[in-house]
């Protein structure tokens, strides 16, 4: 499982609330792995994961609008990239190949060292110049 720990957090209360959920979310994908999860277990954290990303995608995205962040647009690109990759898991895993869970949980764990410590901090100054903390 993993914890939140303090290098996770951007210090955007609700950019981290959200960041917590996405946590949650990749350890029950990480529990369902461990039980030896069906297909709809397995269906069901990628809907949960989905869902995940309409919101946060949308917050993160209209802060990024409203504060003219310059780098938004590649910001924007990177999240469609990561909704793509959820919903083409979903396929395989309806299609009966819920025996790749290793493989989404790996790709989640890299989204969270990638995007969220590496890209997501990017955006920090112009967050908190705009009052959001």
């Amino acid at each position: 499982m993993i914890e939140w720990e303090d290098k996770f957090s951007l210090g955007i209360s609700i950019i981290d609330e959200e960041h917590k959920k996405l946590i949650g979310i990749l350890d029950k994908a990480i529990f369902a792995k461990e039980h030896n999860a069906n297909m709809e277990e397995i269906k069901e954290v990628l809907r949960e994961m989905n869902n995940y990303t309409i919101t946060h995608f949308t917050t993160e995205e209209a802060y990024m609008k409203a504060f003219n962040y310059p780098e938004y647009q590649d910001h924007k690109e990177e999240h469609r990239v990561f909704s793509t990759e959820i919903i083409a898991y979903t396929y395989k895993v309806i299609k009966g190949g819920y025996q790749i869970i290793s493989e989404i949980i790996e790709y989640l764990k890299q989204w969270l060292v990638n995007h969220i410590q590496i890209c997501d901090r990017k955006y920090i100054d112009s967050f908190k110049t705009n009052c959001l903390e």
